[in-house]
């Protein structure tokens, strides 16, 4: 290679490093409110601040929560003696973001995922789930829950389903789902969506009460981060299939969408 083509391919490299190099710096400038906002938030629990929950969660976190339960839940994870937190992958996508890490505290450390939505100009926190030892190392924005759980949760929906069948209103349906599909629907089109089960039989779909569904698939995320679960009940000569759809929502799994069918 002769002196030209040397200092060509100097100069390429020379390039590609400040182009890299800046990529990189923009990275973290785009992404360090988020870091910020979760850290700040940490620290607030770490210091038993009052105003933690007002400060930085989000409407939609706070829909479903107490302060009794918040309280409770951070001292089970030992988050009120928070030391630091180590973001290996933070990312924005339009009003939304996310912090996939490890939180430490004095006795531990919490592979966890912070999920961020801007509220006001101002990133609140949306979601936070403390992941499994096992998940430390997976570097995936969200942890399936085990296979218990996603049969509780079917099985906590459909009774929540079958009750509103039989007061003839979604309204308790409507109550129990996401604070983010309830933004997107309301109760007289949850109605009309399950209308043709009001004249059912709730005798036939009081039987799921006391019978386990069948799961046909496991549990999976969609692209969007949403998880699928689909199964039905055998009941007697009928089937009800259902399918249901699931956002990680402040401390847990939330509703955002179900098709339920009654087949022969």
């Amino acid at each position: 290679m002769n002196k030209k083509d040397k200092f060509k391919a100097a100069t390429f490299f020379c390039s590609l490093f400040l182009i890299l190099g800046f990529m990189l710096a923009a990275y973290f400038y785009f992404t360090a409110a988020l870091v910020s906002t979760a850290d700040a938030f940490l620290k607030s629990l770490e210091n038993k601040t009052a105003s933690s929950e007002s400060t930085y969660l989000s409407d939609d976190f706070k829909r479903h929560l107490t302060t009794t339960s918040f309280s409770q839940y951070v001292s089970a994870e030992g988050l009120d003696s928070y030391v630091s937190a180590q973001w290996s992958s933070r990312s924005i996508k339009n009003n939304r973001g996310s912090l996939v890490g490890v939180i430490k505290t004095e006795n531990k450390a919490l592979p966890a995922t912070i999920s961020l939505v801007k509220e006001g100009g101002q990133w609140k926190i949306y979601s936070l789930q403390i992941r499994s030892e096992q998940s430390q190392q997976d570097e995936g924005i969200r942890e399936l829950p085990d296979q218990q759980t996603q049969l509780l949760l079917a099985r906590e929906v459909l009774s929540v389903f079958v009750a509103s069948v039989e007061q003839k209103s979604m309204q308790a349906l409507f109550s129990s789902a996401a604070a983010i599909w309830q933004k997107n629907i309301t109760i007289n089109k949850l109605d009309a969506a399950f209308e043709r089960f009001y004249s059912e039989d709730t005798t036939l779909l009081g039987q799921i009460k006391n019978r386990q569904p069948v799961f046909e698939h496991i549990a999976k995320l969609d692209d969007e981060g949403f998880m699928l679960i689909a199964g039905f009940y055998d009941l007697d000569a009928q089937k009800l299939s259902f399918e249901q759809r699931y956002i990680y929502e402040g401390l847990g799994w939330k509703l955002v969408g179900l098709d339920v069918r009654l087949t022969r």
